[in-house]
């Protein structure tokens, strides 16, 4: 028979006691040091922090909704067009509300009367509770006005305009209150458009935002606790999030209203999920490391200190990078992408800040109670449940295959050509803009404008204007007639009114023509949704054929433009394209210099980000697979960049974790032996991190919209790839298959002997 006399006990790897020296820096010490031992002081001063910071500091729901500039780029072509139609015909046509109401079996005269009587009464400023210069421009599909129909004299829409100097929620109110006043028995009018999706959208945010909160702390606790098998530990980490989210909504919505910082109140879910995913994440490490050193016998003070000294270097660095790769979305075209990154950045650094102080003062106070009911039996011969060892082993086996270059090359190949394979689905990444389509299908807004499609053409909710120009000389009667019919006589076009068409009532010409007669506009109705990649597709093909339906009309060498929503949907998603590279560069740059400077190397940063971008295009490429088999055409178009930027940051988070780790044992081993010592241990909890850090962020679908829904599922995707493929199998491969040269330029003996932490 055995003995075990002499032997040294067995331990699981990730509850190692660490060597000394690799947290021997006397900053890092003496920072460790004060929280834990002032712990009495800091939750205190922490807890008064916030709590002053919710009496004395405005919140996220006093700041303004983000509206239609928000979420669209400034000076575009096409806003541009639409100003000069301002200019030359007193007004332009473009709505972004219209109101629809439709009868499948048919409106009566009287209705039609009625819906046209009611519109005229706005028009001219007799409709009583209406603001003045409200205008309302009714049509009905009893005409010729749309071809192709399927129905005629079933529906009817009315743009609505109401003065500029009303907020969103007002127009929409009006909207309604017109909507009321001109329903008629079997066709309800609703109100549908840009402005109302909107608001509709902001509403369903405001309605989710306490379920999101909810299931994201539910999750959260859930994970934690059996995780660390603890009651008290979930209570902690949730206590520092509640902390740093008093503290981080009061200093975002303080640089809103002071600084300038233009943050809409939409952002404040992300807020919510963001904060609780990292502070969880940073609990995470400092919990599980002052656990494995109370189960091998240290005592609960000096375990919180010396877990506090060993991780505090990879959490800081971690945290400055991911804030500083969520700064760079401010180099963005889009008003909402551009205060989102650094309202992130901000998020994450005061969440970091809460995390470093109070969770090791916690920790320096409750001793082995933070760890009730389920820390067992400690000092040598801890051991853990067989589960546990079971899954310490399955690590180890891993670390250990992908460590020698006989196993890493071969995890190199398979799991590169995954990712690569997943990345082909970028092939349907198609974008577009959802304030309307992105709401749920049984909202009013998405019903109307269902009902406006089917009783006219998908592109009738919001028509795109097209002005003609001979600056000095006036159009022939004779040649706009023969351009109307080439116009309406294109596929890209479902339905035209406008200058010399004979659907134009006479009364309605003064409207599309100028008085001078040298400018003249049309209505046009794309056959697919305003707002979709489709329409955006439309609108390309009808610019490419406009140079020869106008010279075959006669009218060659008139000047151009074009204005409506998917003009401006076009250019947003061109612009996302060039952000796309030119915040991606940035970030990727950002990430690069840091890492650098972390882990004073060159090779390892380049290969690391390059993992993360790569994983950044199988999650993107899934994403756009699923959403597509589901059924959704396009992406919100701003979702790629931001989620994009996210993961490289949140990659480069556990970049640090895991090769960190690494790096510290590499002081006495080499690269290999280095993997198979660091890896097993910092693997259980990064996934851990990273389970918490996805189920946080899929906590978004809860809310009932389009953007959400996909920055939910894009986020946890991207999350778990990094977590299970690329950290636990790729990196590890990587560094195994470069050897001692990926610390070039720096050395392994030069580091080892000066005996500097990280």
């Amino acid at each position: 028979m055995r003995s075990d006399v002499g032997r040294p006990a067995r331990l699981d790897d990730r509850e190692r006691p660490e060597p000394e020296p690799v947290v021997a820096n006397a900053p890092t010490t003496a920072f460790s040091w004060l929280v834990v031992t002032l712990g009495w002081l800091v939750v205190p001063a922490l807890v008064v922090a916030a709590l002053a910071a919710r009496a004395y500091l405005p919140s996220i729901s006093t700041l303004p909704e983000s509206g239609v500039r928000a979420l669209l780029p400034d000076h575009t072509t096409a806003g541009l067009a639409e100003e000069e139609a301002n200019r030359l015909f007193g007004a332009s046509l473009l709505p972004r509300i219209a109101v629809v109401q439709r009868d499948p079996a048919g409106l009566t005269g009287a209705q039609q009367r009625r819906i046209v009587r009611t519109a005229l009464l706005l028009d001219r400023g007799r409709l009583p509770g209406f603001p003045p210069r409200s205008r309302a421009l009714p049509y009905l599909n009893v005409s010729r006005l749309v071809p192709g129909a399927r129905e005629h004299a079933t529906t009817a829409i009315t743009y609505l305009g109401f003065p500029a100097s009303l907020t969103t929620r007002e127009q929409r109110s009006l909207a309604d209150r017109y909507a009321h006043a001109t329903s008629v028995p079997g066709a309800p009018a609703r109100a549908t458009g840009f402005l109302p999706g909107s608001v509709a959208q902001s509403d369903a945010i405001d309605d989710g935002l306490i379920w999101v909160e909810i299931a994201t702390v539910g999750l959260v606790a859930a994970i934690i606790g059996l995780y660390l098998r603890s009651l008290v530990a979930p209570l902690v980490t949730l206590a520092a999030a509640g902390i740093a989210y008093l503290i981080a909504v009061g200093a975002l919505s303080y640089l809103a209203e002071e600084q300038g910082l233009q943050v809409q109140n939409e952002v404040e879910p992300i807020v919510v999920v963001l904060l609780l995913a990292v502070v969880t994440d940073y609990s995470v490490f400092l919990l599980s490391g002052m656990r494995g050193r109370v189960r091998t016998g240290e005592r609960p003070r000096v375990a919180a200190k010396r877990a506090t000294a060993q991780v505090l270097p990879i959490i800081v660095g971690a945290g400055v990078l991911v804030a500083a790769g969520l700064a760079a979305l401010r180099l963005a075209s889009i008003g909402f992408v551009q205060t989102l990154g650094p309202a992130m950045a901000v998020v994450v650094l005061i969440s970091l800040g809460v995390s470093i102080t109070f969770v090791p003062a916690a920790m320096g106070i409750l001793g082995r109670a933070l760890f009730w009911p389920g820390l067992g039996g400690t000092g040598a011969g801890a051991r853990e449940p067989p589960l546990a060892r079971l899954g310490s082993a399955f690590r180890g086996a891993l670390a250990h295959g992908t460590s020698r270059r006989l196993g890493a090359l071969p995890t190199v190949v398979v799991a590169g050509a995954a990712l690569a394979f997943a990345s082909i689905g970028l092939a349907q990444l198609h974008l577009g803009l959802t304030p309307i389509r992105g709401l749920a299908a049984d909202n009013a807004v998405a019903r109307a404008d269902r009902d406006a499609a089917r009783g006219f053409a998908a592109g009738v909710v919001a028509p795109t204007e097209i002005v003609l120009r001979r600056p000095g000389r006036a159009f022939e009667r004779r040649k706009l007639e023969r351009f109307g019919r080439a116009l309406a006589g294109r596929p890209e076009v479902a339905a035209v009114i406008g200058a010399g068409l004979p659907t134009l009532p006479r009364r309605a010409q003064p409207v599309f023509r100028t008085r001078s007669g040298d400018a003249v506009r049309y209505l046009v109705a794309l056959p697919h949704h305003p707002y979709g990649s489709a329409a955006i597709d439309d609108l390309h093909r009808l610019r490419s054929a406009m140079p020869g339906l106008l010279a075959g009309s006669g009218l060659g060498g008139t000047r151009v433009s074009y204005a409506g929503d998917t003009a401006l949907a076009g250019e947003a998603t061109g612009r996302i394209d060039r952000d796309l590279l030119v915040v991606g560069a940035a970030a990727a740059l950002v990430n690069v210099l840091l890492l650098a400077l972390f882990l004073r190397s060159l090779v390892a940063p380049l290969l690391l980000v390059a993992t993360s971008v790569l994983a950044i295009t199988a999650t993107l490429g899934i994403t756009a697979a699923v959403f597509r088999a589901a059924g959704t055409p396009d992406l919100t178009y701003y979702v790629p960049l931001a989620v994009g930027v996210l993961l490289l940051s949140l990659g480069t988070d556990y970049n640090l974790f895991i090769v960190g780790r690494i790096w510290q044992e590499s002081r006495t081993r080499d690269i290999r032996g280095a993997i198979r010592a660091a890896v097993p241990r910092a693997s259980r909890a990064i996934s851990i991190a990273a389970l918490a850090l996805a189920a946080s962020f899929a906590t978004l679908a809860i809310i009932p919209i389009a953007p959400f829904r996909e920055f939910a599922f894009a986020v946890c995707v991207g999350v778990l790839v990094d977590a299970f493929v690329v950290r636990t199998l790729l990196i590890p491969a990587l560094l195994a298959a470069f050897g001692e040269s990926i610390r070039w330029p720096a050395r392994r003996r030069a580091a080892a002997a000066t005996g500097e932490p990280l």
